[in-house]
């Protein structure tokens, strides 16, 4: 049984990035973005996936998610993040680690959307130990802590990006769950492998992302993959064959994952990425795609 589990949060083995629809400028068929994302969620929950990432703290998409939930709040579970904050002017998000912004936030996101608790709490994005010290110093921790012992989190942990910063991370404290890319290019890393030992001896979850790459490993064309994809390293790679979907969401769920967190910008694209997994799940085969990564990688 998962750490999550015994907390009471019961994860779909697929979940749904909300930030790559919720963003959209430009929607299809003319849809507003309240629209698209109406019709993505409900049909993401019609197909089973029942564990929502609010990445980004959005009110715009707000009212659309307490609409969505009001009749759902026990069969769904959803994260939400800790250190990005609305902006009214310039960017939509940016990021803080002040408990000045992130209180409020987090508070008013609760009103927005009529709940009294979220299922995961998550210091966002951490990026080097300099910055967890400030969600530290600066009462953050502490407070989401609060939140888990006052029922108003379920349980607690933190997003980052490099394997070698989260050991170190979790050398200093105890958490419930992480978040981090689970891919093809990051699996295969020795330090990947030793946090995943460490988690499964300490009886911490995993929640991966990052694991469709945002689809460059649908196409065999030389393609460039950013650090933060690649566990800290850039990568350019040309595939002898495409990956697909299924190969990309089981890949993560077999390194021991409790579910794969992934975003889409259509309710087409959700479908055809659960298709492929549906229909390949249980006979998917990626070892020629991962001996591709692993003779760039692992070369070093």
């Amino acid at each position: 049984m998962s750490n999550l589990r015994e907390l009471g949060v019961n994860l779909s083995s697929l979940g749904l990035g909300i930030e790559h629809f919720v963003l959209r400028s430009n929607n299809p068929n003319h849809m507003t973005r309240e629209e698209n994302s109406r019709l993505i969620i409900e049909e993401a929950f019609k197909l089973g996936l029942t564990h929502y990432d609010l990445v980004f703290n959005l009110p715009f998409f707000f009212d659309v998610f307490k609409e969505f939930i009001k009749n759902k709040r026990k069969k769904i579970t959803f994260t939400t993040h800790f250190g990005s904050i609305y902006s009214q002017n310039g960017p939509n998000h940016r990021k803080s680690r002040s408990m000045k912004h992130i209180k409020p936030t987090f508070e008013g996101m609760l009103e927005r959307i009529d709940t009294s608790y979220v299922d995961i709490a998550l210091l966002q994005y951490i990026t080097h130990m300099e910055d967890y010290e400030k969600f530290v110093k600066g009462g953050v921790l502490d407070y989401v802590m609060e939140l888990k012992k006052e029922d108003k989190a379920k349980a607690f942990g933190f997003s980052a990006h490099q394997p070698e910063l989260i050991l170190k991370i979790l050398a200093k404290k105890r958490f419930d769950v992480i978040m981090f890319p689970l891919n093809f290019a990051t699996g295969i890393l020795d330090s990947t492998k030793k946090l995943i030992k460490y988690c499964e001896k300490n009886e911490i979850s995993i929640i991966a992302i990052k694991n469709l790459m945002k689809g460059k490993v649908f196409t065999t064309k030389k393609t460039d993959y950013p650090a933060y994809f690649c566990g800290g390293r850039k990568l350019s790679l040309k595939l002898e064959e495409s990956s697909s979907p299924a190969q990309c969401l089981r890949y993560g769920l077999d390194q021991g994952a409790e579910t794969v967190v992934f975003g889409v910008k259509t309710v087409e694209e959700l479908k055809n990425n659960f298709e492929s997994y549906k229909n390949e799940k249980d006979s998917v085969d990626y070892s020629r795609i991962l001996y591709q990564f692993e003779q760039i990688v692992l070369s070093g």
